[in-house]
């Protein structure tokens, strides 16, 4: 196999890393990083996704390059590394589509059925509370719809827990005439 001077100093580059030259380090990360990024983009398709894909690469390489045995494998080996730490993020990346679609999905699901259900409840609910005054149709919407407690009702709109109590009481007979139509109107 003939070797080309690129794969002569690669190996020279790689061999002064082992022994801890930074220089060197540097030196392989100029001619490798862009390569490295190529390869990476044509795999995930994202600037920054590549970026860190080669980024946790150079990170394995400057742990575990000091067992690297034969440097001239180093092409293989890196790129072995860099390929597996691509698959991790595509599959990241498509359990996080995943994800979002089923959440989008659910979403959808939830606001087409609350719609359906909110739109004959809402009448129904409209259409008993229509008559009531103001200030029985606040007590009456914090404690049904919102589900708040007499307590946290209280707090709210300042008045005694009694007066919550006897409102919710009135608001009940007033919705009831109005449903059976005993009412005058």
């Amino acid at each position: 196999m003939k070797r080309n001077s690129e794969q002569i100093l690669t190996e020279w580059l790689v061999i002064s890393c082992q022994m801890g030259d930074v220089v060197a380090i540097q030196k392989l990360l100029k001619i490798w990083y862009p390569k490295l990024l190529r390869y990476a983009f044509r795999q995930i398709g994202d600037r920054q996704k590549s970026e860190d894909a080669v980024q946790n690469t150079l990170e394995i390489m400057s742990l575990k390059l000091g067992k690297l045995t034969d440097c001239a494998a180093f092409p293989k080996w890196i790129y072995k590394i860099l390929h597996h730490k691509c698959v991790d993020i595509i599959r990241q990346n498509q359990r996080q589509n995943n994800i979002e679609n089923s959440y989008q999905e659910f979403v959808e699901s939830e606001n087409e059925s609350l719609l359906h259900s909110k739109n004959e409840d809402s009448v129904c609910f409209d259409e008993m509370v229509k008559h009531l005054p103001n200030e029985i149709y606040q007590l009456v919407h914090l404690y049904y719809l919102e589900d708040l407690s007499v307590a946290e009702i209280h707090h709210i709109l300042d008045i005694p827990i009694g007066t919550v109590k006897s409102r919710l009481y009135q608001a009940r007979n007033l919705i009831r005439t109005n449903l059976t139509g005993d009412g005058n109107e």
